[in-house]
């Protein structure tokens, strides 16, 4: 567990409405430089960040983490912060971490196998099958789906699993008090209960386009390995491949028509390295698993 003086500054960090991500990392490794380590940056690159920096320090003096703990207590979040001892290792290992990893439901979860299944927002009935049909035999091996609750591929990956018995981990781009998208607050809340649900952001967070992508280094960092069922040729879903690559992870990748725009981005997927993966079958003998 962090001292109560750091892990003040970490929350404050992860609630500060001005700074942005880069900038966070910029500041705490010039006050911390112990967290160096999980970057890539240097410290000779923060020199523009002076006047945000004191800011940040009139923020952090002001901020009042025992408020904070209080509302999370009430709406049964807990949180890890980056360096204690219950953090997600192999997310801890991964290229700029949450500062501060707010969770809700079953922690133990972040302990098992983990595959994170990514895709189209437009997804396609050759997706939907695709999950119906081959998610079964993955949760039958004890692996945990990992995806982002969006809509098209991430809702049908986190229903399938839990339709079919599994467990599943949903990584959200707001705050866990938030619903996004709308449509999906009735399976966010079974997430949150049954489940489990993760944010970097505070509690009452609202989406923004930028954490979205920020959102899939954590579901890549999460995931033993990621799976990506539909993707356009600019799709989300191909940062979380890339970051899953660039860590080392194994990446697999449905292939489709070449005349579908969902199946563009697999496709390019698999011609720069990915495992081609028409079934179940092919992760879990990847894997050394068995049907």
């Amino acid at each position: 567990m962090q001292t109560n003086r750091m892990e003040n500054y970490l929350y404050a960090m992860a609630h500060c409405p001005f700074l942005s991500h880069k900038e966070k990392w910029k500041i705490l490794i010039t006050d911390h430089p112990k967290y160096s380590e999980f970057t890539l940056m240097q410290e000779q690159t923060t020199c523009h960040v002076h006047q945000k920096k004191i800011a940040f320090w009139k923020y952090l003096k002001a901020f009042d983490l025992d408020r904070i703990k209080k509302e999370h207590e009430k709406a049964k979040v807990n949180a890890f912060c980056l360096g204690d001892e219950g953090y997600p290792y192999a997310l801890g290992k991964s290229y700029e971490p949450p500062m501060v990893l707010f969770y809700k439901g079953d922690i133990s979860l972040l302990y098992k196998g983990t595959l994170g299944i990514v895709g189209a927002r437009e997804c396609t009935p050759y997706g939907h099958r695709f999950l119906s049909e081959h998610i079964p035999a993955i949760i039958d091996q004890g692996l945990v789906t990992v995806s982002g609750l969006a809509k098209g591929i991430d809702t049908q990956v986190h229903k399938q699993t839990i339709e079919n018995g599994g467990k599943t981990i949903a990584v959200i781009g707001n705050g866990i008090n938030y619903t996004y998208p709308r449509e999906n607050r009735k399976l966010q809340e079974i997430i949150s209960q049954d489940h489990l649900i993760l944010s970097e952001y505070p509690l009452d967070a609202t989406p923004k386009r930028h954490y979205f992508p920020l959102r899939n280094r954590i579901i890549s960092g999460l995931s033993r390995g990621v799976l990506v069922v539909e993707a356009k040729e600019r799709s989300g879903s191909l940062i979380t491949a890339r970051l899953a690559l660039e860590e080392g992870r194994d990446v697999f990748s449905v292939p489709g028509s070449i005349f579908s725009s969902t199946s563009k981005g697999c496709l390019d997927l698999i011609k720069s390295g990915a495992i081609l993966c028409q079934s179940a079958e092919d992760i879990l003998t990847e894997w050394n698993m068995n049907l």
